[in-house]
């Protein structure tokens, strides 16, 4: 071995890259590497890139042992949830026609219009729609059947974490889906994996899990489960088949390595010692940072099918003078590099997900947050505006690829900014601050499922502002810091047109 190749065997490749890996308290977002392999899977994928095999016949076993371990029909890998939630709305669409299936996502003349209760959209619902369909929301049982008399109703959508809030229940939709012949899928990605699936006990004909979150298979992967009709419906959809799913790839080597960890899942995992070690490892945390002075926590119970309980560390703001993403980012900075979830950071509290946790990595945590918990913030006092926004503005945003023309409506009030932000598509309100010679307004429109993020953040110079604006979108309830920036940031700059 030369010099060079035993330097990248030994070194880190996150660090030869200067990217610095961290501690994960945040449960098992994808932004955030989903969780980790276990260590059988990475053995029994290694072995299974030494040699060639067919996929179809590799699926084909591969589809009955999930099967069988899940107590299901069917069931196929998929590169990530998501795809299994594009590969399944296509199996609704197109079945296994090869004439429809080459079509898409041009539906015309077929079942193209996939029902979701309100509450139920998510920003992965894309996947649903690049299949060439169109979501209609219903907000009771009356308007679900109102909808389904139409004959192009291909499936219906419950978002799992959702349902038990949502307009109707499972068995109302199945009761009125069924005679209709329109099939339901439950994406439960987020949630744990059960044998047999609650979801496909009650009724459901599809049901979506992750395989790189709780089930600790490659992170890339995910699983489609269900009645044999529509799943292999949903196969004929994907690659290697010369269809909408052919991008959608998924290799021998993951195959093996979601089939290994669901066989290490239901028949060897010790899920009562992990939830003794999630309970250890929270009480280690709480103690630590319970020394300090006003702080508090309190052990949030699992629910519905998340099985992991969390920790809330919250805390007297006269005491401890951090908002949840002040301190977040205290932590991400600091050393040991420690990640929290932004989306449940408030002024006053984070929580801690133990799932990802390696042995000893709570007392490094715990200490960790307790430094940061007691350190003292700088103060900044933000600077009297010194400048008008009021009027109308003419916004041009460089996306790189050529200009964009925006425009925005602004009231100044003090320091508070309100308005509107008009796009090529949308009007939105928007609210801010002037700061000094600094304005920062921000603006949400909703598209489908998502709403899109725009932040406005520029120095102004007379009718001239000049800066950034970050770029985001997120779901109803996937709205943190972290979602409403995942484009990054481009440059902008606005003239006013009027006051």
């Amino acid at each position: 071995m030369t010099d060079a190749s035993s330097s990248r065997a030994n070194d880190n490749p996150y660090l030869r890259l200067n990217v610095r890996p961290f501690i994960n308290c945040a449960s098992v977002r994808t932004i955030h590497g989903g969780s980790l392999m276990r260590a059988e899977v990475k053995s029994a994928m290694s072995r299974a890139a030494s040699q060639f095999v067919n996929i179809y016949e590799l699926m084909e076993q591969a589809g009955k042992r999930i099967g069988e371990l899940m107590g299901c029909d069917l069931g196929i890998v998929t590169p990530g949830s998501a795809a299994a939630v594009a590969l399944g709305t296509a199996g609704a669409v197109a079945g296994n026609d090869p004439e429809r299936i080459s079509r898409l996502p041009r539906t015309e003349g077929m079942r193209n219009k996939v029902l979701m209760g309100k509450g139920h959209r998510f920003s992965y619902d894309h996947a649903i729609r690049m299949c060439g369909t169109t979501i209609h929301e219903f907000g009771s049982k009356e308007e679900l059947r109102k909808l389904l008399e139409d004959p192009t109703v291909a499936m219906i959508c419950v978002y799992g974490l959702m349902e038990p809030e949502g307009p109707c229940s499972l068995e109302d939709m199945i009761e009125l889906a069924r005679p209709k012949n329109v099939p339901i899928m439950v994406d439960a990605a987020s949630e744990h994996v059960e044998r047999p699936s609650p979801w496909l006990v009650r009724g459901a004909d599809m049901v979506i899990y992750s395989g790189g979150k709780f089930l600790q298979a490659p992170q890339v992967t995910g699983l489609l489960l269900g009645k044999e009709k529509i799943i292999r419906a949903a196969w004929a959809n994907a690659s290697p088949h010369q269809g909408i799913g052919r991008p959608m790839k998924v290799s021998k080597e993951d195959i093996i390595g979601v089939v290994t960890a669901l066989e290490y899942w239901i028949e060897e995992r010790d899920h009562p010692g992990e939830r003794k070690q999630w309970a250890a490892d929270l009480d280690t945390i709480a103690k630590k940072v319970s020394a300090v002075p006003g702080v508090e926590t309190k052990v949030r119970a699992p629910s519905g099918g998340v099985k992991v309980p969390r920790l809330i560390v919250s805390w007297d703001k006269a005491k401890v003078p951090h908002t949840g993403l002040e301190l977040r980012q205290r932590l991400l900075d600091g050393e040991p590099r420690i990640m929290l979830d932004d989306m449940e950071a408030t002024e006053r509290s984070v929580v801690v997900d133990p799932f990802n946790l390696a042995k000893g990595e709570a007392e490094r945590v715990g200490e960790a947050m307790a430094r940061a918990l007691a350190s003292k913030p700088v103060a900044v006092s933000a600077p009297v505006p010194s400048v008008k926004v009021n009027g109308k503005w003419d916004v041009t945003i460089d996306f790189g690829d050529g200009p964009a023309t925006h425009h925005l409506e602004l009231t100044q009030s003090d320091a508070k900014v309100g308005g509107r932000h008009k796009t090529k598509f949308f009007d939105s309100e928007v609210n801010g601050t002037v700061a000094g010679d600094r304005v920062t307004v921000s603006a949400l429109h909703r598209y489908e499922g998502c709403r899109l993020g725009y932040r406005f953040e520029g120095t102004v110079r007379g009718d001239a502002i000049s800066g950034d604006v970050v770029l985001g979108t997120g779901g109803e309830a996937h709205q943190g810091p972290v979602n409403l920036a995942q484009y990054g940031k481009t440059s902008f700059t606005a003239k006013r047109v009027a006051v």
